[in-house]
């Protein structure tokens, strides 16, 4: 009896997909490789998401700057007539040369303020300021942190309101107006 072989080649359309499955894998690597790892620009930020759940008035946000960096934010509010708050960012794995803060408003037309931040040490950096944030109603802002470490600028966003002056609370249980 004789052996039957059938020789079945794959057909074209297969080896194309093939190819450019392995082409897409290839290019995603190396772009993943690139945003973790290789990135050290000092002119763009490379942007990572904050944690999830985080109110920055009520003990401050983490976020993770990439693999093996992050930072955690908070916001004080003094408790003297002045109304200057204190802001702390705190960095670790990365040797950080400076923190800047950018306050800008959600939803609304308003001018920016950035702050530079004072290094206390240690990945420590602690600046003060009055931003002037009090209004008739909650306004929605965003503080943008941007660390600029031997691996370049990385940064991180974190939300918070501030409320109406007189201590009515608006979409916030604590009474701080900022």
């Amino acid at each position: 009896m004789a052996a039957y072989e059938e020789e079945t080649a794959r057909p074209r359309m297969l080896n194309l997909l093939i190819g450019v499955t392995l082409m897409t894998i290839v290019i995603a690597l190396w772009y993943l490789l690139d945003y973790y790892y290789l990135r050290e620009s000092t002119r763009d930020v490379t942007w990572y998401p904050p944690a999830q759940g985080c109110v920055l008035l009520k003990g401050g946000c983490h976020a993770s700057l990439g693999v093996d960096s992050s930072v955690a934010f908070a916001l004080q509010e003094a408790h003297d007539e002045s109304g200057t708050l204190t802001f702390e960012a705190r960095v670790q794995g990365r040797s950080p040369q400076s923190v800047t803060v950018q306050f800008i408003g959600r939803d609304m037309n308003v001018q920016s303020r950035r702050l530079t931040l004072q290094s206390k040490g240690d990945g420590l950096f602690v600046g003060e300021g009055n931003l002037g944030l009090c209004s008739a109603h909650v306004d929605a802002w965003r503080a943008q942190v941007v660390v600029l470490s031997d691996h370049g600028l990385k940064g991180s966003w974190f939300d918070f309101d501030s409320q109406q002056p007189g201590g009515g609370t608006m979409g916030r249980e604590d009474q701080r107006c900022l």
